[in-house]
């Protein structure tokens, strides 16, 4: 499986990139001894660097050569382009193809007399789309997704304050008197590093817990692990949450912890809170927890909640150093932006600042309190005048759209006059607009 050939050996091929100049694809590639982690996630495959082959006319090299599965090209004699997944970053490029949902199709059917009256709401039809291996696959009831290794996730709650499921039936003093309400994940991650050997052996964190003990939901406690291979998660936590933020920080840092006590207590000094014995543990030195709660949003978040997380840190967390935060992660609230058509990388930075400032400007703030940039930031006059109402300012109503009121059907008219004339007579009014998919209500 060869690339191309592009570049001097075929200047017109359909890879090549006519602004930026060179191979989209970054064809030929380099040589290198073994397989190794590049830049951004992608990998560097092992080219060695052998003997030419003649392939259309043109002698190629490793440097040519497509990452494939020879397996797969045996199995099915047909171009096959296999990438390895070498960081969690996959999760987001996966994310995107498969939520995208199914392919459709939207058609509607008319005849050619240009006279007939189309009322395209009742002629609209929306239709999926199924490819023959799809439907042979759910004909045949093979499973569609698996994920291994499995993923536990694992609770976190203050000091008496965890969920508790119930019957409605239930009386009060039936469900204050259960002993097993008591028993969470986390309250036993204390019982077993008091008082099991394994436990206190393996000085483990929480997150590491589930790969050497099995949690029972019906009886509520932790086992040893026998079999199987699993990860522990601890659920996120917004900075927001105050104290709950705090606990999950020490539970990602402190091994064999064995109560809420233990992890307040500090060279043998009680704190008042989390966040007081996370501080004197060096866990909010230099901004680090806030760079590590990015980190590792950044893993699996899109830009624009990388944005709102990064903006709400900024407010509430109070960082040392919001330049330093800001440089560290600007490359990963940009990527929505990078896509875009001929933008530059100044006119990238300044729509994610702007972005950026909108959702401060909601919280009361401005993004120059923060020093970003060396420069003052100029605030786009959405951000000024609220991004509703500089919209609302600016659409052109055409002629055309004005007579649309003539193609409403007469359910959708009977809603446009009873809503008119609330505006028209200054009245207020609040109202639902319900009904099945294709029935008009975004045409209303």
């Amino acid at each position: 499986m060869m690339h191309g050939p592009c570049g001097k050996l075929n200047p017109t091929n359909s890879c090549m990139q006519k602004k930026k100049g060179g191979c989209k694809f970054k064809y030929p590639r380099s040589f290198a001894d073994q397989t190794s982690k590049g830049k951004n996630s992608y990998p560097i495959y092992r080219r060695r660097n052998t003997r030419l082959v003649k392939v259309k006319d043109h002698y190629f090299d490793n440097s040519w050569v497509v990452p494939y599965n020879p397996f797969l090209l045996g199995k099915f004699n047909c171009h096959i382009n296999v990438e390895i997944c070498s960081d969690i970053k996959a999760v987001k490029y996966i994310y995107k193809y498969i939520c995208k949902g199914h392919d459709k199709i939207a058609f509607h059917i008319h005849d050619n007399d240009a006279n007939v009256e189309v009322d395209e709401i009742k002629e609209y039809q929306s239709a999926r789309w199924v490819s023959p291996p799809e439907a042979t696959w759910h004909l045949f009831g093979f499973p569609i997704n698996e994920m291994t290794p499995s993923v536990y996730h694992l609770q976190l709650h203050l000091e008496g304050q965890q969920f508790v499921s119930f019957k409605s039936a239930s009386s009060i003093n039936s469900i204050m008197n259960n002993p097993m309400i008591r028993k969470t994940m986390l309250t036993e991650f204390f019982a077993m590093n008091k008082t099991n050997k394994d436990a206190i052996k393996l000085n483990l964190l929480y997150k590491e817990f589930p790969q050497y003990f099995v949690w029972s939901v019906q009886y509520k406690m932790w086992t040893r692990r026998t079999k199987g291979n699993v990860i522990g998660r601890v659920v996120t936590c917004h900075p927001t949450e105050g104290e709950r933020y705090y606990l999950r920080l020490l539970l990602m840092n402190i091994r064999g912890a064995k109560s809420y006590e233990d992890l307040l207590t500090v060279n043998e000094v009680r704190c008042d809170t989390f966040r007081e014995s996370a501080q004197k543990r060096g866990l909010l030195h230099c901004d680090n927890n806030l760079a590590e709660c990015m980190l590792e949003a950044e893993s699996y978040q899109m830009p624009c909640s990388l944005r709102r997380l990064f903006a709400t840190l900024l407010v509430y967390c109070d960082p040392a150093n919001p330049r330093e935060l800001w440089v560290k992660f600007e490359n990963s609230m940009s990527e929505d932006f990078k896509v875009l058509p001929d933008i530059g990388t100044k006119s990238v930075r300044y729509k994610v600042l702007d972005c950026l400032n909108d959702i401060l400007h909601s919280m009361g703030h401005n993004i120059n309190e923060y020093k970003l940039i060396a420069e003052n930031f100029k605030a786009s006059k959405a951000a000024k005048e609220g991004r509703e109402i500089f919209f609302e300012r600016n659409i052109l109503v055409t002629e055309e759209e004005l007579l649309l009121r003539q193609k409403l059907n007469r359910e959708q008219q009977v809603a446009y006059n009873v809503i008119i004339d609330r505006i028209s007579s200054n009245r207020p009014g609040a109202f639902f607009v319900d009904g099945p998919g294709g029935t008009g209500k975004t045409f209303l």
